[in-house]
């Protein structure tokens, strides 16, 4: 099988005004193709701090990372602006990269389509739920169409009862559209909801 991500010997410390902070020492682990791999721990284990080595935000003090493929990422928020419909949203990558092509137009309605969000295209965020909210943010990034999915927190922000259907819907369309995916957690359902689903 394929590997998407390698991590080798990730190391990263911080320089503050106390003194030397390790974050992180020796972390090894792979990403292989279609896998969701998790990330578990508490709050300031440097578990983000992964997600911003990946995607080049932070350099490591050493260690190698090795990517194939383009990445995705999703946010603990949904970030999405208020005075663009669903559509405009979802399609907000495209243009940032200028990619919003015939193709990758079809590419977003199939989405919309599948995953029982066409209705809603010319909606606004503040008419949707908060569960409603975090799929379209997660076909947003599924639009620019990433090899790899970063999830950052994607379902903290919800109540119980929302968070275990949001997962479920997150989880099943990841692997419905092949897509390799580090989710970063503090909550162990999530990551157990994950292999429930496997």
């Amino acid at each position: 099988m394929k590997e998407m991500v390698k991590i080798s010997d990730l190391s990263q410390t911080f320089y503050t005004k106390d003194g030397e902070l390790e974050v992180l020492k020796n972390i090894t682990f792979n990403l292989i193709e279609g896998e969701i791999l998790t990330l578990l721990g508490p709050s300031g284990s440097g578990k983000s701090t992964i997600l911003n080595i990946l995607t080049n935000l932070l350099k490591p003090t050493s260690g190698d990372v090795i990517i194939n493929g383009k990445i995705g990422y999703m946010f603990q928020k949904d970030h999405l602006l208020d005075w663009r419909n669903i559509m405009d949203n979802i399609t907000i990558g495209l243009e940032i990269q200028n990619q919003k092509t015939d193709e990758a137009m079809k590419r977003v309605e199939r989405l919309l389509k599948t995953y029982d969000l066409w209705d809603f295209r010319n909606m606004y965020p503040k008419e949707l739920s908060g569960g409603m909210r975090q799929r379209v943010a997660l076909i947003r990034t599924l639009a620019v169409d990433p090899d790899i999915l970063l999830l950052d927190e994607p379902f903290s922000a919800l109540d119980y009862q929302t968070r275990i259907l949001v997962s479920d819907d997150v989880y099943r369309i990841i692997k419905n559209e092949g897509k390799s995916a580090i989710l970063v957690t503090h909550d162990i359902s999530d990551a157990l909801s994950i292999k429930v689903l496997l």
